[in-house]
């Protein structure tokens, strides 16, 4: 047997070379007023702080109008009608997408992904 191909080291789980990066999501005041710089970048000055966005540059959100983002950026985004509502769906996100925890044999039951 050569060590490390095919032998099973203590404490890995199998999924410790998952590639995919983790999603960092941010909070934000739903923008309004939607317009193009000279570059061609959407921009706002105007927020409505009564309603909340998620934001996900890994998930493929650009950050511009909503109108401009694929389905599944738009569910994610929102709008959420409170910060603390749009906090707790970005926690859920990023600990969706965050890499395994190790764990180790008889150190307990493995966290639920």
């Amino acid at each position: 047997m050569v060590p490390g191909r095919d032998a099973i080291e203590p404490g890995l789980t199998g999924n410790e070379n998952d590639n995919s990066p983790p999603h960092v999501p941010y909070v934000r005041p739903r923008p309004t007023e939607w317009q193009r710089d000279e570059q061609g970048n959407w921009v706002s000055e105007a927020f409505d702080d009564t309603q909340w966005e998620l934001i996900c540059a890994q998930c493929g959100d650009t950050a511009g109008p909503i109108d401009e983002e694929e389905e599944g950026v738009r569910r994610l985004r929102g709008p959420y009608p409170t910060r603390h509502k749009a906090k707790h769906a970005a926690n859920e996100h990023a600990k969706q997408w965050a890499p395994p925890t190790r764990w180790m044999p008889g150190s307990g039951f493995p966290d639920r992904f």
